[in-house]
C-alpha cells in the first residue's frame, strides 16, 4: 500500500499541523473521532487509487490524506461513518480527480466534501451536538468511546447567537476550544498554533490567512457593531478553514495582490451569509464562491499590470 503513495514533504508538514487538533478532539468527544478520521481517509484513498491506478506513476498523492483529515474534522462528532467515508469520496472524486487530479482542482476539495454533506444532511450536520468533556473530566474521551446521550445539546455557539442574540460560551472557552461543534474547529488556539508552524515552515503564506482574519473583523464589526469581532472570529469553522484552506496554494490565487483580495473576498461573504442567509456557517460558501472568482480576479490583476 505505501509503496503507492506520492511522498509530499508540504503536506506531511500540513498533517503534522493537524495531530494536536486531532488529539483534543478526542479528548473532547470521544475514541469514535478517530474512527470518522479513518473512515473518510480510507474513502479518499480508495477513490484517488481506483483514478490512478493504470496511469504512470500510478501513485496516490500524500495530499489525499490531508483532505480526508481536513475534511472528516469539519463534521460532526455524532456524524454516522458512512457519511464521514462519502465526504472523502466527494472531495477527491468531485473537488479534484474530475478536473485533472492534484494541482488541477479549482476549488479547495475538503471544503467542496465538506458542503456537500452539509447540504445533503442537514439533520446530521445542525441539528445533534455534543458537549465536550470539559478540562476537569480528564482522561475526558481517552476513557470513552463518546459522550453519553444525556450530553447532547441542541446548540453551537453561532446558531445559538442566531436564534437569541447571546453568547453561549464565555470568550476563553470558545477561544481554547471546550464548546460544542465539530471536531476539529473548536480550539482557535490550537489552530493559530498550527498557523504558526505552517508559516515559520513556509507551507502556508501569511498573506492569505492576515487579509482573511482582518475582513472578518472588519465586516463583522460593520455588520454586528454591538458584538465583539473577535467573539466571531473564534466561532464556527472559520479559524479552521483560514489556516488550513484558504492557504491551500492550488485552489488560491498566484501573486501577492490576488492572495490580499482573495482573503478580503472570503471574509466579506463569510460574514455576508451569516447575516443574511438561512446558514450559520457562511465560510465554506464563501470559500467557494471565491474560488470560482479567481480567475476573473488574476485577469483584472493582469489587465492593470499587478501580480
Amino acid at each position: 500500500m505505501f509503496e503507492r503513495i506520492l511522498k509530499q514533504q508540504m503536506m506531511n508538514r500540513v498533517l503534522y499541523a493537524l495531530i494536536p487538533i486531532v488529539i483534543f478532539a478526542v479528548y473532547l468527544f470521544g475514541l469514535r473521532v478517530l474512527a470518522v478520521v479513518a473512515a473518510a481517509n480510507i474513502a479518499a484513498y480508495i477513490s484517488e487509487y481506483l483514478f490512478v491506478r493504470n496511469k504512470k506513476p500510478g501513485k496516490v498523492t500524500m495530499a489525499v490524506f490531508v483532505t480526508g483529515t481536513l475534511v472528516s474534522l469539519t463534521l460532526p462528532p455524532t456524524i454516522p461513518l458512512w457519511i464521514s467515508a462519502l465526504s472523502g469520496v466527494i472531495s477527491i472524486v468531485f473537488g479534484k480527480m474530475v478536473f485533472g487530479g492534484f494541482g488541477a482542482n479549482i476549488f479547495n476539495p475538503a471544503i467542496l466534501g465538506r458542503t456537500f454533506v452539509y447540504i445533503s444532511f442537514p439533520n446530521q450536520m445542525t441539528i445533534s451536538w455534543l458537549k465536550p468533556y470539559l478540562l476537569k473530566d480528564f482522561p475526558g474521551g481517552f476513557a470513552h468511546w463518546s459522550p453519553e446521550t444525556s450530553m447532547q445539546t441542541g446548540a453551537t455557539i453561532l446558531n445559538s447567537f442566531r436564534a437569541s442574540g447571546e453568547e453561549l460560551y464565555p470568550m476563553m472557552d470558545a477561544f481554547t476550544g471546550f464548546v460544542s461543534g465539530s471536531m476539529g474547529e473548536t480550539s482557535a488556539l490550537l489552530i493559530i498554533l498550527a498557523g504558526i508552524y505552517l508559516i515559520v515552515t513556509k507551507t502556508a503564506k501569511w498573506q492569505a490567512m492576515l487579509s482573511t482574519i482582518l475582513s472578518l473583523a472588519i465586516f463583522t464589526w460593520a455588520f454586528y457593531p454591538t458584538q465583539n469581532p473577535l467573539y466571531f472570529l473564534v466561532s464556527g469553522g472559520a479559524m479552521f478553514g483560514i489556516v488550513f484552506m484558504v492557504t491551500d496554494p492550488v485552489s488560491s490565487p498566484k501573486g501577492t495582490w490576488g492572495i490580499w483580495i482573495y482573503g478580503l473576498l472570503i471574509g466579506f461573504l463569510t460574514v455576508f451569509i451569516r447575516r443574511y442567509s438561512l446558514f450559520a456557517e457562511g465560510f465554506m460558501f464563501a470559500l467557494l464562491l471565491t474560488n470560482a472568482f479567481i480567475p476573473l480576479i488574476e485577469y483584472g490583476l493582469e489587465k492593470v499590470g499587478k501580480k
